[in-house]
């Protein structure tokens, strides 16, 4: 049998998802009046970026006023929560989503960054990749995603990987037989240049594997 504070939510939730059920959105404010609060306080010191609290909380009422959640605690057979601890469940969801969504952005933006080009020529392996030498999950994971690379754009794996041993776009000009400029060009375009389609594939193949930047450079 539930406990009484436990019935008293059960009868609460109930009465506010017919009440969401008939259309009258407004009875969802006895419960934002009673939680609100508790809510913001939850998700502000847990979520990684404090200027998502209100995207969040909003995301969360919003997902509270089609009904499902309140009634599929109403209704539920097997209770064993108060409904401060069951919203507690559903918000904590929300913030680790918006956490997730942070540090995939985050993630990326780090990776672009470590990749930065200069105006004459391409990052030695010592300015990008500190410790590689010793860093066998870095190796592995730039030979992976150079095999994927060359798979549809050989010549660009060609280039990334002259890169990565550190020669400049004169070093790569000279090996290859084209022009510096060419070299360049191809290797910088912003969105279809061969850096640029390296660091796609190699944030797919960090994120695939459940890897972060920490992960492998212990940055």
């Amino acid at each position: 049998m539930c406990p009484k504070n436990i019935d008293n939510d059960i009868a609460t939730a109930k009465k506010i998802c017919e009440g969401l059920l008939s259309g009258n959105k407004e009875c969802l404010g006895e419960l934002v009046t009673a939680y609100n609060e508790l809510f913001i306080n939850f998700a502000r010191r847990r979520l990684l970026k404090s200027d998502s609290l209100e995207d969040v909380i909003q995301s969360f009422w919003e997902e509270m006023l089609n009904g499902r959640t309140i009634c599929a605690y109403a209704h539920g057979s097997k209770n064993t929560a108060t409904l401060q601890t069951y919203f507690i469940g559903v918000l904590h969801r929300r913030v680790i989503d918006a956490n997730r969504k942070t540090s995939r952005y985050e993630e990326i933006h780090r990776v672009e960054e470590n990749f930065q080009e200069t105006p004459d020529q391409a990052p030695t392996p010592h300015n990008v990749l500190t410790g590689l030498a010793s860093n066998n999950l870095a190796r592995r994971l730039l030979h992976q995603a150079l095999l994927r690379l060359s798979e549809e754009y050989p010549q660009d794996a060609t280039l990334v990987r002259m890169y990565l041993e550190g020669l400049d776009h004169r070093q790569m000009a000279a090996q290859i037989g084209k022009r510096v400029d060419a070299v360049k060009k191809q290797f910088t375009r912003e969105t279809t240049g061969s850096l640029a389609k390296f660091k796609r594939v190699l944030t797919h193949l960090m994120q695939s594997h459940g890897l972060t930047y920490e992960d492998i450079w212990g940055k």
